[in-house]
């Protein structure tokens, strides 16, 4: 800053004031020391300026992992809103490791951070805590946790599982398997819990033999390949006639195994997913599937983020969005169902 108020002929004050905006100075003396500002190619300092003025235009931004179809969805479209806001994005994927969650959260609050937007759960809600305790809002996405003050969007997990099971019943499937990546987040759990309740619904009995879970999330972060793996278990099964997987993914490594044991999809087993990858149109058989509103889910906790930074009232504190059902050829046309 002092190169550039020794080339524009100014104090070092006036150049700080141009940069910050914190004064009116004219026109003239602005143009100066913006050509100073070219010519040596400087660039404020951000940490300094964050420092300062105890605040930044950086937003957090807290994900399992990009890797994952959902949470790279949900990034790009969080990214892109805070972009045009004028705010600029902090990514951090934990993983689900909570140690690394944790150190990410402090690092976010040592850098001035202005609020945060999880894609999931907050893995220790000690990290929740030194978030609120330091003042920085925040949102959480696809989350079923309720942790005090929290403001949160999610899918409804309830309707997902009433649609699989409904569509699946309606095609004459009766021994519907549940296969899904490990339980590492509230959401995913209730997901379980909601396809168990609904399986009652329609008088359907689920056995510990229906039901198929990956494991070491933390090692393998490819759904295709815990989906392959926990397809061998289905395949062990000789009555089962459907599969429900947690996600697209999941269900696309279900499929491959399948294939190479000539199982006919729909035929002997009917298949569905969840989230509507834009590739579950594009597989052989392609993928029935539920499709939940990843963008408005960006875009309404970007909303709820945005309103809490200019102390705005929020008419809610959470915010749930209804799925719905995309039918294709992995599931049996309704039409030709089983009696």
């Amino acid at each position: 800053m002092k190169d550039v108020a020794r080339q524009a002929g100014v104090s070092q004050p006036t150049v700080s004031h141009v940069i910050n905006g914190t004064a009116s100075i004219s026109g003239n003396v602005t143009r100066k020391v913006n050509k100073a500002i070219e010519q040596l190619g400087y660039l404020p300092n951000a940490a300094a300026r964050s420092l300062k003025k105890n605040t930044s235009n950086i937003v957090g931004l807290i994900v399992p992992s990009v890797d994952m179809r959902f949470y790279g969805e949900l990034v790009k479209v969080i990214e892109r809103i805070l972009r045009r806001e004028g705010y600029i994005t902090f990514l951090c994927n934990t993983f689900y490791n909570g140690h690394l969650e944790k150190e990410y959260v402090e690092t976010l609050i040592q850098n001035n951070v202005i609020g945060v937007i999880s894609g999931s759960d907050i893995v220790d809600e000690k990290s929740y805590s030194l978030l609120i305790n330091n003042h920085i809002s925040t949102v959480l996405l696809d989350t079923q946790k309720k942790l005090e003050g929290m403001f949160s969007v999610q899918v409804d997990n309830e309707q997902i599982a009433r649609l699989a099971v409904s569509h699946l019943y309606d095609t004459g499937a009766r021994k519907i398997s549940y296969c899904s990546e490990p339980i590492a987040t509230s959401m995913l759990q209730t997901r379980y819990e909601c396809f168990t309740h609904a399986m009652k619904e329609f008088g359907l009995t689920l056995h510990k033999n229906q039901c198929f879970f990956a494991q070491n999330q933390c090692n393998n972060h490819s759904k295709i390949e815990m989906g392959y793996d926990v397809a061998a278990n289905v395949l062990l099964q000789d009555d089962i006639d459907a599969v429900f997987a947690s996600s697209d993914e999941f269900a696309y490594g279900i499929i491959s195994r399948f294939k190479e044991h000539e199982i006919d999809i729909p035929g002997q087993i009917q298949i569905m997913g969840c989230d509507n990858d834009p590739f579950s149109n594009l597989i052989t058989p392609s993928l029935t599937t539920l499709q939940q509103p990843i963008s408005l889910m960006a875009e309404i906790g970007v909303n709820m983020l945005l309103r809490l930074i200019n102390d705005q009232s929020l008419n809610e504190r959470s915010k749930c969005l209804e799925p719905s059902i995309i039918i294709r050829e992995s599931t049996k046309n309704i039409s030709t169902r089983k009696n």
